[in-house]
């Protein structure tokens, strides 16, 4: 995994920046995305194409675990579910 990670690291890196440009956008206009189901559908679909299109470039063999929150399969590598942002057990890291 270490060399598919090395060999898209620009890309990898342009969709780091990309999220956390979208993360900062929810930041600044929290208010008005609570108040909006669209909003928060439209967030949860930008988000997601950026962490298929990363999983993408990273994943060669993907290893799961379940969260111990929600039950969600996460991908071993995240420290946190990518559905309710629990920390994932240290044990599972790669």
């Amino acid at each position: 995994m270490e060399s598919k990670i090395i060999q898209n690291r620009e890309r990898l890196l342009e969709i780091s920046l990309r999220k956390s440009k979208l993360l900062q956008s929810i930041i600044d206009q929290i208010e008005h995305i609570q108040a909006n189901d669209v909003f928060i559908e439209e967030i949860e679909e930008a988000y997601l194409e950026l962490y298929d299109a990363e999983s993408e470039l990273i994943l060669e063999e993907e290893k799961t675990v379940d969260c111990p929150e929600c039950g969600y399969t996460c991908s071993q590598i995240h420290s946190f579910c990518m559905a309710c942002g629990a920390k994932l057990s240290e044990q599972y890291h790669i």
